[in-house]
């Protein structure tokens, strides 16, 4: 099954750098990723349509025993009745690749991870929809008996796998070399491991920058310019990176029915599920709220379900504080987005048990 050619790119980024800036003076979400600059891509993966970040051939880049591939993407759209962008390969014929897949309305996380043969009902997984317009985590593990997808920290599929392929071809990010075309959106914290990593391990790094090394941990290349933050793998940039931060404006203005600006600066929304991963999400409602903190209420006003608040700590570790409590155990999705420095960071609690605090005294560096 050949991975399908698709008939047009889709639109540029820049649009949806404009709608953010415009949801963010209406009252709206912005969705934005907690790691610095990112690399916007326009959907075609060639030199002229912005490229691609390569990495040479090293046989560090070819984990043989057990893989794991993470990365933060940001999709706007995916073309054609049947097509798919490349977030990372290593010759998808060959070796592994994560991309996503779109048939018909759906938009799935796919992977490779020992090439393709047709006759080979392991070589590739496709499960876990992929939303538009917002950051997602995703993250493929395999040690060549079992695959796993997951998408913002939850378990979405898993199935039988071969043994682990190599290949000599180099690492390409926003492409492969057997397919060219780069998703229409962003990436960022890219990271190869060389292990599988556990579901409780892939949420306690979620949206924490690693930057230094740890076991099992072959490169993070954190895209925007940045590089492998490891020194290892660092590659070049194939065309002309376009790196980005987003919009940023001076102040959130006023609360909104279902949305905080906190200290001025940041704005705080919160997502709510109670389904399965990929239905539908509702949006938490301001309860009640101040310069500094507010409550959300998900299913009734008479009923809070989460409290934040932000606190500058910047006399004290040059850091601002983020700070949450909740009295529910449904999955959330918390943003907050310092809108000067259009910077987000984004924090999960996962359905079953209480949700936890969150204490993040270093939220956003003060500036």
């Amino acid at each position: 099954m050949k991975m399908p050619r698709p008939s047009s790119a889709p639109a540029g980024w820049k649009t949806f750098l404009v709608s953010c800036a415009l949801l963010l003076a209406l009252g709206g979400a912005l969705s934005a990723q907690p790691f610095g600059a990112w690399t916007d891509f326009s959907g075609n993966g060639t030199s002229s349509g912005n490229g691609y970040l390569g990495i040479p051939h090293n046989a560090a880049l070819n984990p043989t025993g057990a893989i794991t591939i993470e990365a933060w993407v940001l999709l706007n759209s995916v073309t054609g009745g049947s097509s798919c962008r490349s977030f990372l390969g290593k010759n998808w014929i060959q070796s592994y690749w994560v991309g996503v897949c779109k048939t018909g309305s759906n938009i799935s996380l796919r992977s490779y991870a020992h090439g393709y043969v047709s006759t080979d009902p392991t070589a590739f997984l496709d499960a876990g929809a992929i939303p538009l317009g917002e950051w997602t985590h995703v993250a493929v593990t395999s040690d060549g008996v079992t695959r796993k997808h997951y998408v913002n920290g939850e378990l979405v599929g898993s199935a039988p796998d071969s043994p682990l392929a190599t290949s000599t071809s180099p690492v390409w990010i926003g492409g492969d070399v057997s397919y060219v075309y780069s998703p229409n959106g962003a990436l960022n914290e890219v990271r190869l491991w060389n292990v599988v990593r556990t579901i409780d391990q892939i949420r306690a790094a979620i949206n924490v920058h690693l930057g230094s090394a740890q076991t099992g941990l072959v490169a993070v290349w954190q895209m925007g310019g940045g590089g492998d933050a490891l020194g290892h793998f660092p590659g070049s940039f194939v065309g002309t990176e376009h790196p980005d931060v987003g919009p940023a404006i001076f102040s959130c203005g006023s609360s909104g029915a279902q949305s905080f600006c906190l200290q001025d600066r940041f704005f705080v929304i919160a997502k709510f599920r109670v389904g399965a991963p990929g239905t539908a999400e509702g949006i938490g409602n301001n309860a009640a709220g101040n310069s500094g903190s507010g409550l959300f209420w998900f299913f009734s006003p008479d009923n809070w379900e989460l409290m934040v608040k932000v606190i500058n700590g910047c006399s004290l570790n040059n850091e601002w504080w983020v700070f949450s409590a909740a009295t529910t155990n449904v999955f959330y999705r918390l943003e907050v987005t310092d809108v000067r420095s259009a910077q987000t960071k984004i924090y999960f609690n996962y359905p079953g048990p209480p949700a936890p605090a969150v204490t993040d005294t270093s939220a956003e560096i003060c500036h």
